[in-house]
């Protein structure tokens, strides 16, 4: 069943959800789901500890933690509340109001049927002790939000294999020094699943920003007003799906995040996120959420609602609370919470509540103090096991020991001429790795190491002290009453929010200082202003089988577009394009490697960034140039050797593969971008050749001119025909998995046809042919795969090589002119608008070479992701027909407003206006987010901060 706009949204973003879920070492899987004991845990209320009161009063003076108190009880404060019962270990029962709205005692046959049907399907338990629907004649029903037979356990008896979920009203989670305590909360508590009200999040505000390691973020923002919002933070070994169907926000403020939880592979739950401001009319409970929850009951699952609903169940004869209990009695919901949720000086109200559709389900529920807010942590466990997702580890090489003088004075003693007089460079290469790292291993040996969570490390044990005692005076003023309590724990609160901040930027300040250069700066300032959220996964599989299917998806990607293409020609007879005109050099000036010098490897080495990312054998840039005097003749022999043999040595060729996530289920590989890294050393003698090659292409001028960054397309062509009164169509081609498809053999005679010689021809075959990669997942490492297509991702060669590959699509279109960088292409011809019939004509005719020629190169135009932009003035513009179009594989694409080309929006009269806005909206959220952390720097460095938007 798919609901169509089920919950109109007012001026929200639905499910803003996280794509990454911890930082650079996911450190999510530590203790999970192992048996503890929640002795940490605030208790209820009604079983707090009074304190004396010379004890306060002698901690006034002092901020050392008093562990013993006085036995005798505070006497307890009256006040209007004083009546009010915690109810340990009672049922809790709350009757609702006689219904008026006689409209709504029509759905009770439907939502009782799918209730039984939920309830029989998910096991076969024993009949409900919550409110049911025993007489559907009489109008007045008991909603029973604790049954007898479900007493709270003490929560030390809490079992971890648990599912626990929790819920607080946060009021503000962009706020720092809430963000580090809900931080501290989970590294405690260690919830699975917890849910935020009052958020405040907006657009300025990243999900790297409020991340938590090991946790997705999802989101319901409410944009266009401040405060509101809820989001989810769920451990990243848990599977979760926002319903974007029923989720969102009413148009008088009423939230609603419906998500979807997967534990485990045939069992899942409905969670649903809310929150009612006190201005919202309480008949949304029954339109909005009423509705919403029948669809929800539709899918066969059972539901938790958690939320700040601002009706005070104490007080069950007001309207707020009549309304919400007459909700609860028409859907079957049973409310956990009994004690007060929000305690104040004057006032306990019982505003936070969870419900269920299933008791049973419950294991233990209750409330615990936060500090946070003036709201009490509501939270419960369910009797739903959790799959424990095995621990995170990743191979590193370990460089503490690591000392350059001593690792070099090591190298000196490794005879390394021998390696130079041989005559294979594969056997060149093998012996120089086994010896240099053999001694890398003595001084930087590779370790696999298990990823643990990071506290935060600028509290100390004094805070953290500190912080327990604020917890302690919180619960004494919300046992007492007293006016004498509260002003205590306002100042103690006050002075351990200073602390945190103080010690935050005394930490990140020495941080700074020992930083030894401008890259480790800028990283210190970047962990402190997040702008990427991080990208380790949890896997629900066997992490090995991931890994090979992964690879075994990455390594098919060229094959399958060469498929497609293939399929497209025949089924289009789309004719062969001309083949590439040879270059007419004579023999003697071909192309052909020459070989080089020390010196010019030394440049080359010197020239690469040191921070490079390392290969499988995982050696640094770094460790080369320290090694560099002791290995330049050898590295500089074994590049001229693969030159001279046109041999690319075969352990060059080995790739590992990092995925990344783009968006979705991380799980599936099409949803993932690979990362590959390639060994530092291959990268040297590809900078070498690489060098050569561009010297003889720029003296030979053998590359199109119209392949550049540049924008002499808009400076030559669409300005001066806006001067002429003419308009410009553009068609921004988008070609899928470019660099992945390019056919070896097509392009070895392209190489050809610019005069390379055959040595150098054989060199680029061994370079391209015969490659394997794997994906690398944590420390689990896929079987190798053969790579058949594409040039190598992550190499220095790589963009050459396309770019020659592409040489000749500037010379297929007959009437337009067409633009490429890299794989970015755009086809564009300017005209008077009297002859714009023509002028479609002219560009679909275009279109369809264009489109063969790809297509016999193994290239795959999306026309989904093309777009078509015309330009000229606004006179101009509409004099446009509004049927005008242009077809791309019998697709029909119609002009848009504005698109992105190179970085740079684009609108129809090159106004930029769309550009600027989105320009200054990211430095606004940019300043937001800065403005945020800037007492954790000095001014200097807040400047620069600014100054590099």
């Amino acid at each position: 069943m798919v609901k169509e706009n089920a919950f109109p949204t007012v001026n929200a973003d639905v499910c803003i959800t996280s794509s990454g879920s911890s930082s650079e070492t996911n450190n999510s899987h530590e203790n999970v789901n192992q048996p503890t004991v929640d002795s940490d845990l605030d208790p209820p209320v009604s079983e707090m500890n009074n304190y004396s009161k010379e004890s306060i009063e002698a901690a006034q003076l002092s901020i050392s933690v008093t562990k013993e108190r006085e036995a005798t009880p505070i006497t307890q404060a009256t006040n209007d509340n004083s009546n009010i019962e915690p109810n340990v270990g009672k049922s809790f029962v709350l009757a609702p109001p006689q219904r008026n709205n006689i409209e709504w005692l029509g759905r009770l046959p439907l939502i009782e049927t799918l209730n039984q049907a939920n309830q029989t399907s998910f096991c076969n338990t024993k009949s409900r002790s919550s409110s049911v629907f025993k007489n559907r004649d009489t109008e007045e029903k008991t909603l029973t939000a604790i049954t007898k037979e479900h007493v709270p356990k003490p929560l030390s008896d809490m079992q971890r294999s648990k599912l626990r979920i929790a819920h607080l009203n946060v009021r503000s989670i962009k706020n720092r020094n809430h963000l580090i305590q809900v931080r501290e909360l989970m590294k405690d508590r260690n919830y699975d699943i917890l849910a935020l009200s009052e958020s405040w999040l907006n657009s300025t505000v990243t999900n790297a920003e409020v991340e938590i390691e090991g946790f997705k973020l999802t989101r319901l923002d409410r944009l266009g007003k401040t405060g509101g919002g809820v989001c989810v933070y769920s451990k990243s070994s848990i599977k979760v799906k926002c319903l974007k169907n029923i989720t969102g926000i009413s148009e008088f403020g009423f939230h609603q995040l419906w998500m979807l939880i997967q534990l485990r592979k045939l069992r899942s739950i409905l969670l649903c996120v809310t929150y009612r401001p006190d201005y919202c009319p309480t008949s949304t409970f029954h339109d909005i959420f009423m509705e919403n929850y029948i669809h929800a009951l539709t899918l066969g699952k059972e539901i938790i609602v958690v939320g700040d609903l601002n009706c005070d169940l104490l007080k069950p004869d007001s309207p707020e609370a009549m309304s919400l209990l007459d909700f609860c009695t028409s859907v079957n919901q049973t409310q956990l919470i009994k004690e007060p949720t929000r305690v104040t000086e004057t006032s306990s109200s019982l505003i936070d509540i969870i419900m269920t559709s299933n008791v049973s389900l419950v294991e233990n529920h209750g409330v615990a103090l936060s500090h946070i807010s003036d709201h009490y942590l509501t939270y419960a466990s369910l009797k739903l096991k959790m799959l424990k997702p095995p621990p995170s580890y990743k191979c590193v090489r370990s460089y503490k020991n690591y000392k350059p003088d001593s690792f070099l004075a090591d190298l000196q003693r490794i005879p390394w001429y021998d390696i130079s007089i041989m005559d294979d460079a594969n056997v060149m290469l093998d012996h120089f790795n086994e010896r240099f790292l053999h001694v890398m291993e003595t001084h930087a040996p590779v370790k696999t190491v298990r990823i643990k969570h990071r506290s935060c490390p600028f509290i100390s044990t004094e805070i953290r002290e500190l912080m327990q005692y604020r917890n302690n005076l919180l619960k004494t003023a919300r046992s007492t009453k007293l006016t004498t309590d509260w002003e205590m724990y306002r100042k103690l609160r006050k002075e351990v929010k200073s602390k945190l901040r103080d010690a935050e930027r005394e930490y990140v300040r020495k941080e700074l200082e020992h930083s030894h250069n401008t890259n480790s700066k800028w990283k210190i300032i970047k962990n402190c202003i997040p702008r990427k959220e991080s990208t380790q996964q949890v896997y629900t599989k066997d992490m090995k089988e991931v890994a090979n299917e992964f690879n075994q998806f990455f390594t098919s990607v060229g094959r399958r577009v060469s498929e497609d293409c293939t399929s497209l020609i025949e089924l289009y007879n789309l004719p062969a394009p001309p083949t590439s005109v040879s270059l007419a050099v004579a023999e003697s000036q071909n192309f052909s490697f020459v070989p080089v010098s020390c010196g010019e490897v030394r440049r080359t080495v010197m020239a690469f960034q040191s921070n490079k990312a390392p290969g499988h054998d995982k050696v640094r840039m770094s460790t080369i140039k320290d090694a560099l005097p002791c290995i330049l003749p050898v590295i500089t022999d074994m590049i001229n050797r693969s030159l001279q043999t046109s041999v690319f040595p075969s352990a060059w060729k080995i790739s590992e593969v990092i995925p990344l996530l783009k968006e979705g289920d991380h799980e599936v590989a099409n949803n993932n971008r690979p990362l590959s890294l390639l060994p530092v050393t291959s990268k040297i003698c590809e900078r070498v050749a690489l060098n050569q090659l561009t010297s003889y292409t720029n003296k030979k001028k053998c590359l199109s001119k119209h392949q550049s960054d540049s924008w002499r397309v808009y400076d030559r062509q669409v300005f001066k025909a806006m001067d002429s009164k003419e308009l410009t169509v553009i068609v921004l081609l988008d070609l899928s998995k470019a660099f992945d498809s390019i056919d070896h053999r097509k392009l070895l005679t392209k190489l050809k046809a610019l005069g390379l010689s055959l040595g150098a021809l054989e060199w680029f075959k061994s370079y391209l042919t015969g490659r394997t990669q794997q994906v690398k997942i944590g420390s689990v490492v896929s079987e190798p795969g053969h790579i058949t297509h594409g040039v190598p991702q992550g190499s220095i060669l790589g963009p050459a090589l396309f770019n020659i590959y592409l040489n000749d699509l500037p010379t297929i279109p007959n009437f337009g002119d067409l633009e490429s960088y890299v794989d970015d292409s755009k086809l564009y011809l300017s005209f008077p608008i009297k002859y714009v019939n023509e002028v479609m004509r002219n560009i679909n005719e275009d279109l369809s070479k264009i489109t063969a020629w790809c297509c016999h190169n193994s290239l795959l135009i999306n026309p989904d992701k093309t777009k078509v932009l015309v330009l000229g003035t606004h006179k101009m513009l509409q004099r446009l027909p509004d049927d005008f179009y242009v077809t791309l594989l019998e697709k029909r694409i119609t002009p848009t407003i504005s698109a992105r080309d190179l970085g740079i929006q684009l609108d129809s009269t090159l106004s930029f206006n769309e550009h600027i806005a989105n320009t200054v909206s990211t430095c606004i959220a940019s300043l937001c987010q800065i403005n945020r952390v800037k007492h954790l720097f000095d001014p200097k460095i807040l400047e620069n901060v600014i100054s590099s938007l």
